[in-house]
């Protein structure tokens, strides 16, 4: 995806974003404004039903309400009408001497001041008698924000985690966007990558089949042994190349299954170790075996575990700026086959460790180009550990080599 199209994208969801939570904040904000206009609604009704109780049930004097008046029976008549109208919240009920302006009756007294001030006051004439003091019914809700922030803040919540969801989504599709665009880099690299490296072995073997074809070449016992030796060892090689490209291809099947038996390990890596006698040769390098396991006979697939030495040996030896000197070693740890392979390349950096084991991920060479490969190599090395019920590490540092170290279990 180019970059301005993602900018473009960015661009289009952030100020979708925004207006989105602009809207919901309006829409709170206007949620919030109906909710308190029905909690004064409800009340009102609940509280013109309690008037006309009172006045159907109280008796008062000419000035004073009756002695016998039921403060409490008040509190839980309003208490119930409230209820009736869908407020489930308890309020501070006062009775009010407006002329005198003291309270004859206070359900708590600390917010005496809140029942003076409160919008909630109703007119009291119980038996429709009107006395010669004004007398209200005041009711104070100290928790009535709460309330009627419980009822908004629901759809306010939900829409935020819808917000929160999108906005979540956006993210994991562009990243999913981003490690496509990898991946597809990543596999015409490994396509130019492929064609090249099936073309050097072509090549030698073209070439060593013309001087054989030299008679004067072809008599000479020597030098037709060394032509042929070229052309064995390139055709193992690229042998060993179509094999894991093929190899890799069907482990992505999930049902996918090796073929274990009873295999030695250490002829399995001199037998490796042979094939790249000449390649180390012409670089003036050196393979060096440390075969110390015993037994060193394991349950596991020959085919597997041969191109699994053969790739960390060649990761060794294409990784190596200088001669190439190369290291494996064979022990046994914790009644496991430890299998070590080491070189002192050019190491591999924390950065690169962390992908180093990914499909189609090429080790980073700086300025040097001339580090062949394919990107699957250690991939499908960790594929075949994995298969074998192993476990592989790497231990390496910048300038002075790796070492891959595979544990896998005993027969």
């Amino acid at each position: 995806m180019k970059r301005w199209i993602r900018i473009f994208i960015i661009s289009v969801f952030a100020i979708a974003a925004v207006s989105l939570v602009v809207i919901q904040f309006y829409q709170t904000r206007r949620t919030f404004s109906i909710n308190d206009n029905m909690f004064n609604i409800g009340v009102g009704n609940a509280m013109d039903e309690v008037i006309k109780q009172l006045d159907a049930e109280t008796t008062m004097g000419s000035d004073e309400p009756a002695a016998s008046f039921s403060y409490q029976g008040l509190d839980s008549l309003i208490a119930e009408q409230l209820l009736l109208n869908g407020i489930d919240i308890h309020p501070v009920v006062g009775i009010y001497n407006g002329n005198e302006r003291s309270f004859l009756y206070s359900s708590d007294p600390r917010h005496e001041k809140q029942l003076e001030e409160s919008p909630y006051r109703y007119n009291f004439h119980p038996a429709g008698v009107v006395s010669n003091n004004q007398f209200f019914i005041t009711l104070a809700f100290p928790t009535a924000q709460l309330f009627l922030q419980r009822h908004s803040n629901l759809f306010v919540y939900m829409s935020f985690f819808l917000v929160l969801i999108i906005a979540a989504m956006f993210v994991i599709s562009l990243r999913a966007l981003a490690n496509q665009r990898k991946l597809d880099q990543m596999k015409s690299e490994f396509i130019n990558n492929m064609t090249h490296e099936i073309k050097t072995p072509l090549a030698t073997i073209g070439l060593a089949c013309e001087m054989l074809r030299d008679e004067t070449i072809s008599q000479d016992s020597a030098s037709r042994q060394n032509f042929i030796g070229i052309i064995n060892d390139e055709n193992q090689r690229m042998r060993v190349l179509v094999e894991t490209i093929l190899q890799s291809a069907k482990m992505s099947n999930k049902n996918f299954h090796i073929s274990p038996k009873e295999v030695d390990v250490h002829q399995i890596i001199k037998k490796v170790a042979q094939s790249f006698t000449l390649t180390l040769s012409n670089r003036g390098g050196s393979l060096e075996t440390q075969l110390n396991a015993d037994p060193s006979v394991i349950e596991a697939d020959e085919l597997h575990l041969t191109n699994l030495v053969y790739n960390l040996i060649d990761n060794g030896i294409k990784y190596s700026a200088n001669a190439p000197a190369i290291t494996v070693s064979t022990a046994i740890v914790d009644h496991q086959l430890e299998l070590r392979v080491s070189d002192h390349g050019i190491g591999i950096s924390k950065e690169d460790q962390k992908h180093v084991f990914e499909k189609f991920y090429r080790v980073s060479t700086g300025d040097v180009h001339n580090v062949k490969g394919f990107g699957i190599g250690l991939n499908y090395v960790t594929q075949v550990v994995k298969l074998h019920q192993g476990h592989i590490a790497l231990e390496s540092e910048l300038g002075k080599g790796s070492t891959f170290i595979i544990t896998l279990p005993m027969c």
